[in-house]
């Protein structure tokens, strides 16, 4: 089946801006959108496309920034959203000087249906550097996890929560007291809510090798356990160093999980107990750079992932795809970023469903140096234009 896109970009380059993309995911023939909206409003890529009647995915996709980079701060990743019970969006980040400095605060950014606000400030512990926030709606409030530490392996977890959309938000608390193990709870992806009612939360540490668990709350959030590490190995017995988990349910209550690895391609684990036991993490086959990914499933059971599909260390291109088997197999959607620059970032997706309708955010073209080893280190550069990529066939 030939699936035909058009899409016209024209890509402002900004150091470290996140893109927003709504999506709305059913079944039928595609609605061409065509939407342009100016810089200035924040929105600066628009995705238009078509399909033939054939096509079996119906979705139309707008995209743009929440806001424009060098105006706050030089430097900002890690973008997490959730929806509130306003109906509003919010997205937080974490932003400053540069990535590890000890000046990076969380800011957040509502979106009100039209645009998003002025960035501002959330949390803050006046010594230490803040990381990878995740915000959760706990039905009549808004949670956000996060991480400080100047040194990722010594992670501390601390939360706050909001009771008013955003408005205002508690003093910071430890997640779990006393922890130095590197970080408890989420550790960049949602938590899930299951359907008996329990808090799991995808979770990793990088204190010597990199090891991932999940800690399951059944008193709302109040108290942790934590699982065992999950074994991961490759096709030679070498043990595979995975992080940064992201989890779904499926209709029959099982929990899984895929995972950012170090073995070049995206691995998942299956749990038939509720999350307290998995089976030996296993290849899926799909390709990555050692990037950060996340899923969900809507509605219908189709489970959606955005992940980076590079065999190498670059993070250049990012895609939606989609399974309609519970992860067996999948097919991509969308190209959500591409570019002929090699040390473009496009990366560290977020995805919540509301219904059968997707949002996403991500870092939007944060230009990186990449290291062998793994270790990123951004290279602040002016923004600047890159290209203007006219027409693009995609064959799903």
């Amino acid at each position: 089946m030939k699936n035909i896109f058009k899409k016209t970009i024209a890509i402002i380059l900004c150091l470290s801006l996140f893109g927003t993309t709504q999506v709305s995911a059913c079944g039928g023939i595609l609605n061409t959108v065509n939407t342009l909206t100016d810089f200035v409003e924040r929105f600066v890529s628009v995705f238009s496309g078509s399909q033939n009647e054939d096509a079996d995915i119906d979705f139309t996709i707008e995209q743009g920034k929440i806001f424009k980079a060098k105006k706050y701060f030089s430097d900002s990743h890690a973008s997490t959203v959730v929806k509130m019970n306003n109906g509003n969006l919010m997205s937080a980040f974490f932003a400053g000087p540069s990535e590890g400095h000890k000046d990076v605060r969380i800011w957040y950014s509502i979106y009100d249906g039209n645009e998003w606000s002025e960035p501002k400030q959330m949390a803050s512990d006046d010594t230490v550097a803040h990381w990878n926030p995740v915000l959760v709606n706990y039905g009549s409030y808004v949670r956000l996890y996060y991480k400080v530490g100047m040194e990722i392996p010594y992670w501390v977890t601390k939360y706050t929560d909001s009771f008013d959309n955003g408005k205002t938000w508690t003093e910071p608390k430890e997640l779990v007291p006393g922890d130095t193990t590197g970080g408890r709870g989420p550790v960049k992806n949602k938590v899930l809510i299951t359907s008996d009612g329990k808090i799991i939360a995808p979770a990793s540490t990088e204190q010597g090798s990199w090891r991932a668990f999940f800690d399951i709350s059944t008193d709302g959030g109040n108290t942790w356990t934590k699982t065992d590490f999950i074994v991961a190995k490759d096709s030679r017995g070498k043990e595979v160093g995975m992080i940064q988990p992201t989890l779904w349910e499926d209709k029959d209550g099982n929990i899984h999980a895929m995972f950012r690895t170090q073995a070049g391609r995206i691995y998942r684990t299956d749990s038939t107990d509720g999350g307290y036991t998995w089976c030996e993490a296993y290849s899926t086959g799909l390709m990555n750079n050692n990037s950060g990914i996340d899923c969900v499933m809507t509605d219908n059971g189709w489970l959606w992932l955005v992940y980076t599909p590079v065999g190498m260390e670059v993070r250049n291109r990012l895609i939606l795809s989609v399974s309609k088997d519970n992860g067996e197999t999948w097919q991509d959607v969308t190209t959500l970023e591409e570019s002929i620059n090699l040390f473009a970032e496009y990366s560290y997706p977020a995805i919540i469903a509301d219904g059968n309708n997707l949002y996403i955010t991500y870092t939007y073209n944060r230009e990186t140096n990449f290291i062998p080893n793994g270790v990123n280190k951004p290279e602040i550069k002016e923004p600047k234009i890159i290209k203007e990529k006219l027409g693009r066939n995609v064959e799903i």
